[in-house]
């Protein structure tokens, strides 16, 4: 126990050592001719969550609430044409986005991580960026590819309007593995954006290939430990924003295949596909829209197939403030009965097994208030054998309000309504026989407090 409160000691010590060498280095070395540009982000937020964990009203102990904190610091460096950037996180890394909770230890809430750190630099026409670095492709409204990684980067300009880059993740490295590499988990994609000048629409279009060595999917979508079994997949992606007038279009696909090869198993296919449509109509301060998506599900979990569409990684898909919670609210991300919605190999940060739509209005009060609400409707793509395909509704309300300059109050109230799809209490609620399941209203209400430059 002494040897452990040592260690946090002295791993507390070398992260506010190393803190403070970077904000000393950023100031001294103006001096030696290099420019130096900061950015920064505070947040402090605070929720409550009722029923988001049995749908029960009865159950008292369903509720919880607290406040929590973080704060990113960027330091720039540029000696053109090269450039460095370091981004700093202070709270607590196995935290909500790596929040620090209110009131719990300070011996577990005070580290220092590197979010993020890389170079920036050209060799002749093309761009060069490696290191750690924050990357979104906005395929599929950010369901597709949104998360730090260990990757580099190489852009070029075709033409004023023509831009492409190539990109390399490291997602698992086994180097030290008995077989050398076998286990690892790469992941490689191919882009290309078209931006005509003087035209209201722009087309994005992107390759992805990921291959893992070290882990397979299962007939019913469970990854195996790792070193038993390999996959590999491909996705098809293509994007279109569209404007025309006060009209505004978003379209995106995406089309996955590949295999599974868990060890001592059958072999896998792995299919999907996934769209997303969002249209909206801004007459001066109000905004009307529509938005909906399918991603395909899997109706079987003994065949030779997993057809739930899932992202070739971390992705950011939110539409909602309850049932989608990835990224910025991952709190109640916990709420969702996996097995009784049959994601198989999904993930709730994307398009996985579900066809949803919504309808949703925004309303500038004033040029410092904006009021939002959506009301959105939920099924399952496909549902597996006498289980019901409707998921729920959910209606939010939004208000975000400017107190100064980059500083924002952001407040919502939301309300989810389950159905029999996805009703909790017993580990397979079959249609029409619910002895053990539950079914009432999930109720969020959240603020946060955000500056940032």
């Amino acid at each position: 126990m002494r040897n452990s409160r040592i260690k946090k000691n002295i791993m507390k010590r070398l992260s506010i050592i190393a803190f403070v060498m970077v904000v000393l280095a950023a100031w001294v070395v103006p001096g030696y001719s290099v420019d130096v540009s900061w950015d920064a982000q505070y947040r402090v937020r605070a929720i409550f969550i009722d029923n988001g964990t049995t749908f029960n009203d009865d159950a008292t102990a369903d509720r919880d609430s607290w406040i929590d904190q973080r704060f990113r610091l960027g330091i720039k460096l540029t000696e053109a044409p090269v450039s460095g950037y370091v981004q700093l996180q202070l709270g607590d890394e196995a935290g909500v986005n790596g929040s620090h909770t209110w009131g719990t230890s300070a011996a577990t809430n005070t580290s220092v991580i590197f979010r993020q750190a890389y170079l920036d630099f050209p060799v002749g026409p093309v761009g060069i960026r490696a290191g750690r670095t924050y990357a979104s492709h906005g395929f599929l409204a950010g369901g597709m590819f949104e998360n730090i990684a260990d990757r580099y980067i190489i852009s070029y300009k075709f033409s004023s309007d023509l831009s492409g880059n190539f990109i390399h993740a490291k997602a698992r490295e086994s180097s030290l593995a008995t077989a050398a590499n076998d286990n690892d988990r790469n992941i490689y994609n191919l882009g290309v954006t078209w931006k005509p000048a003087g035209k209201s629409f722009d087309l994005g279009g992107r390759i992805y290939y990921v291959r893992d060595g070290g882990q397979a999917f299962t007939a019913t979508g469970g990854s195996t430990a790792v070193g038993a079994g390999h996959w590999d997949a491909w996705w098809l992606t293509a994007q279109s924003n569209i404007k025309a007038g006060p009209a505004n279009i978003y379209l995106s696909a995406a089309f996955l295949t590949g295999t599974s090869e868990p060890l001592g198993a059958p072999d896998l296919d792995l299919s999907g596909y996934a769209l997303h449509i969002d249209a909206n109509v801004k007459p001066g301060p109000f905004k009307v829209g529509v938005v909906a998506g399918i991603g395909s599900g899997d109706d079987s979990t003994t065949d030779d197939s997993l057809d739930t569409f899932f992202a070739p990684g971390l992705a950011s898909y939110i539409q909602t403030h309850i049932f989608w919670q990835a990224g910025e609210n991952t709190y109640s991300q916990d709420f969702l009965n996996r097995g009784n919605l049959n994601l198989q190999n999904g993930s709730s940060q994307t398009l996985s097994n579900t066809t949803w739509a919504a309808l949703y209005a925004d309303y500038m009060v004033t040029p410092a208030l904006t009021l939002g609400a959506k009301l959105a409707t939920l099924m399952k793509t496909e549902a597996i054998t006498n289980t019901d395909d409707s998921i729920g509704n959910e209606i939010d309300l939004t208000a975000k309000y400017t107190i100064h300059k980059n500083l924002s109050l952001l407040a919502f109230a939301a309300w989810f309504m389950p159905d029999d799809g996805i009703t909790k209490g017993a580990t397979t609620c079959v249609s029409g026989t619910f002895p053990n399941c539950t079914d009432d209203n999930v109720a969020e209400y959240f603020t946060r407090l955000q500056w940032e430059f």
